[in-house]
């Protein structure tokens, strides 16, 4: 038997999120929205540390719950919000969450994660609209929008993603784009 799903605000899993202690931070394409893209936002994604997935899973029992071997959260999923204790190739770390901003998303104001791990993230992702994602369009948009990107920081964040070959890719492609972008445009023949 199913049981209705209560569908929450972000500013009820801001709340939750908040009073239970957990670092947690906006990523994806909803931080891409924060950062410059403009292409309409289907859902919320949210980061919280690999750490709090045992507790992740306790704060919100209305929701779909993806576990690892251990019994603790790898993400919870509710209508328009997917909540992931740390992900495969990047976690919310002390040197993200020291650079947490804060922007505005459904008239909530809520932590976002730094746009360089948001930029370096999606560019390892590297999916397209064959899959229904937007990674190197957000990336494109994040770009032409910031007016400076810590590159420094990137490049000492990519070093620490997994896999790091993929993620030295992604790097090499992003500084690629820079250049390109500081030539301004080209015209082909």
């Amino acid at each position: 038997m199913n049981q209705p799903q209560t569908i929450l605000t972000l500013a009820e899993i801001a709340r939750r999120l908040d009073h239970a202690g957990i670092t947690w931070a906006v990523f994806a394409g909803a931080a891409a929205a924060a950062y410059g893209a403009t292409r309409p936002l289907t859902d919320v994604d949210i980061l919280v540390p690999a750490a709090e997935g045992k507790r992740l899973a306790a704060l919100f029992p209305e929701a779909q719950v993806d576990r690892r071997e251990d019994g603790s959260a790898r993400g919870i999923q509710l209508p328009g919000f997917d909540i992931l204790a740390g992900l495969t190739i990047m976690d919310l770390d002390t040197r993200m969450a020291a650079r947490l901003q804060h922007h505005e998303i459904a008239g909530v104001t809520v932590p976002v994660v730094p746009p360089e791990d948001n930029i370096l993230l999606k560019a390892i992702m590297g999916r397209g609209p064959e899959v229904g994602k937007h990674d190197w369009e957000d990336v494109r948009a994040m770009l032409a929008h910031l007016p400076s990107i810590d590159w420094e920081y990137m490049r000492r964040r990519a070093d620490a993603c997994g896999p790091r070959q993929r993620a030295q890719q992604a790097l090499r492609r992003l500084e690629r784009m820079r250049l390109e972008t500081a030539a301004g445009p080209t015209s082909e023949a």
